[in-house]
């Protein structure tokens, strides 16, 4: 392995653990994961040259590819900056067999990455040449059905804690901490439980949210998320590490949390699917509701009191489902996020952070709604027009190219070198052909079938890869229908873009959703 390799390091945990407290920065599984991968690649003199790089997914399920850390190694490989892959065991690269036989399989050794599972003893260089075959498939496949029972098994177990009124949560909620004699009781903790006390009360008393959001601004109480991470929590909320200021959807939040006034509320989210990552909110006849588990932070008599007059602020707002979905992509570009319009006839766009925190460069964001509207609708028309180009002029090159071998094609030469064999053989025992000649003919013909068998794999793997460019490719060149596109669509843009970056008055920074595909495009037609 040369230098210019990298050895990638990759491990995932698939839940934070509850011992990354008192300012631990990671998880002691993180922690065993890299000291094993660090004493294997030691002990082994082919790993002494190469530098080393480690990709990390903490709190990352292996049921699906779709994990940060792991794309990025991905990327790398492709890109041919990484030599080789060692984790501690398969299951660390997923626990879906049909996935991780495929990386194994065919995009790994197709783009020259040696792959190392140290607990399984697996190393593909030391396949020489062969399929990792059925240990490697049916090991993938135990993963699979083990994740699936294991899926069904912990989410009964957690509905039968919480039908006991027991705490299931990683930590405990703004107010609260765990028992720590039993984690799965709480315990009030009274620094944050007097901003909740003191919250109560000023709703009670009739105080309106945004007078009550610019108080706790003005006097820099923390929000939740900034308390939590002072007392440990490694989670960043924001984006570039910047905090946000309290807004009248945090204080609504906590006034109408029945667990302040001492009951447990638990199922309020459910996952989509075993394979699914997305949580859905559930009917709230469906929550699990037990009443007087730990001591309440307010009484029920201010609980309902500032509930009542929570319902009277609300009064008369469409509660539709279609009103919850925002598709808005313009977005601050401090704590990113999305801007809202103002009242006035000529509606100016405003970060809701600067509103509430009147001294954070938040408050500094606005733009015309029309000016950043008209902007995006231009911007994605003449990015259209472009990738239009760029694929007439793409189409007319590829044309002139000659097409290369196909795993197919490949595949029907086999089949015909193998019925010259036996054509071969039925000679020889006709006695037309000598046996010099016979032994000399089979020679060459499996010296050529071992060779269309490496380029069967070959282009297997090249094919898999160009579908998965295909796909990405169809995705992207969608925005080919928005060629005269008229007013300004919201669903439309949330499609194409990921963020629109109010910069100033008259500026704005357009992330694409698919800005690599339309670089690589653009790039190859220049």
């Amino acid at each position: 392995m040369g230098m210019e390799n990298i050895v990638a390091l990759y491990i995932r945990i698939s839940l934070e653990d509850d011992d990354i407290q008192d300012g631990k920065e990671e998880s002691d599984s993180v922690t065993n994961q890299r000291a094993l991968l660090r004493k294997y690649i030691s002990g082994h003199e082919d790993f002494g040259r190469a530098s080393v790089k480690e990709f990390l997914d903490d709190g990352y399920t292996g049921r699906n590819l779709d994990r940060p850390g792991f794309q990025e190694l991905v990327r790398q490989c492709r890109a041919g900056k990484v030599g080789c892959i060692v984790v501690k065991d398969l299951s660390r690269l997923g626990r879906n067999y049909v996935e991780v036989g495929n990386l194994l399989e065919q995009v790994f050794p197709f783009l020259g990455v040696r792959v190392v599972s140290v607990n399984d003893g697996y190393d593909s260089a030391m396949l020489d040449g062969q399929t990792g075959g059925i240990d490697v498939a049916f090991k993938n496949l135990v993963y699979s059905l083990y994740s699936r029972d294991l899926s069904h098994k912990v989410k009964s177990a957690v509905e039968t804690r919480m039908k006991r009124g027991e705490y299931i949560g990683p930590y405990g909620f703004f107010g609260y901490r765990k028992n720590p004699e039993d984690i799965h009781r709480l315990v009030v903790d009274e620094e944050a439980a007097v901003i909740v006390r003191r919250i109560f009360w000023m709703v009670g008393e009739g105080m309106r949210r945004n007078e009550i959001v610019k108080i706790l601004n003005e006097e820099g109480v923390p929000t939740p998320a900034v308390y939590k991470q002072r007392k440990g929590c490694t989670r960043d909320w924001f984006p570039e590490g910047k905090k946000g200021g309290w807004n009248t959807s945090m204080v609504a939040k906590i006034i109408r949390d029945e667990r302040y006034a001492g009951h447990m509320v638990s199922g309020k989210k459910a996952y989509e699917s075993f394979d699914s990552r997305r949580q859905v909110g559930v009917d709230r006849s469906d929550w699990i509701v037990v009443r007087d588990t730990h001591e309440g932070i307010v009484t029920q008599e201010e609980f309902d009191r500032a509930n009542a007059n929570m319902r009277s602020v609300v009064q008369g707002k469409k509660r539709e489902p279609a009103n919850k979905g925002n598709y808005s992509v313009i977005v601050c570009p401090h704590c990113g996020l999305t801007l809202r319009p103002g009242t006035q006839k000529e509606s100016i766009l405003y970060c809701p952070t600067g509103r509430m925190h009147r001294d954070s460069p938040c408050s500094r964001v606005r733009m015309k709604k029309a000016l950043a509207e008209d902007t995006l609708v231009r911007l994605v028309r003449k990015q259209a027009e472009l990738l239009l180009e760029a694929e007439r002029a793409l189409k007319g090159r590829q044309g002139m190219k000659e097409p290369g071998a196909d795993a197919e094609s490949l595949r029907a030469e086999m089949r015909r070198l193998d019925e010259a064999k036996i054509s071969g053989y039925e000679d020889y025992k006709a006695g037309k052909l000598s046996r010099e000649r016979f032994v000399e003919r089979k020679r060459a013909l499996d010296a050529r079938r071992q060779e269309l068998s490496a380029a069967v794999s070959e282009a297997e793997a090249r094919e898999i890869v160009a579908e998965a460019g295909q796909r990405e490719y169809r995705e992207a060149f969608r925005i080919r229908e928005y060629l005269h596109l008229e007013g300004y669509d919201k669903r439309v843009m949330a499609s194409l873009i990921e963020s629109a970056k109010v910069m100033g008055e008259d500026r704005l920074e357009v992330v694409w959703k698919f800005g690599d595909v339309y670089e690589k495009i653009l790039g190859e037609m220049r």
